[in-house]
C-alpha cells in the first residue's frame, strides 16, 4: 500500500516537473533544461528506488 502511494506521488511529481523543465529549456537553452531536469527528476527517483529496497 505504502509503495503504491509513493510511486503515484512520484509520477504526479514528474508530470508537474517535466513541463517546467521543458519550459525552462525553451526559454533559455536545451542544456539548461537538462541541468534542471537531472536533479529535479532523477534525485527523487533514486530516493524512491532506495525506499523500495528492503
Amino acid at each position: 500500500m505504502g509503495a503504491g502511494v509513493m510511486i503515484f506521488a512520484f509520477f504526479f511529481y514528474v508530470l508537474l516537473m517535466a513541463p517546467f523543465c521543458i519550459l525552462v529549456g525553451a526559454k533559455t537553452s536545451s542544456r539548461m533544461g537538462w541541468v534542471m531536469a537531472t536533479p529535479l527528476i532523477f534525485l527523487p527517483l533514486t530516493l524512491l528506488i532506495a525506499a523500495l529496497i528492503p
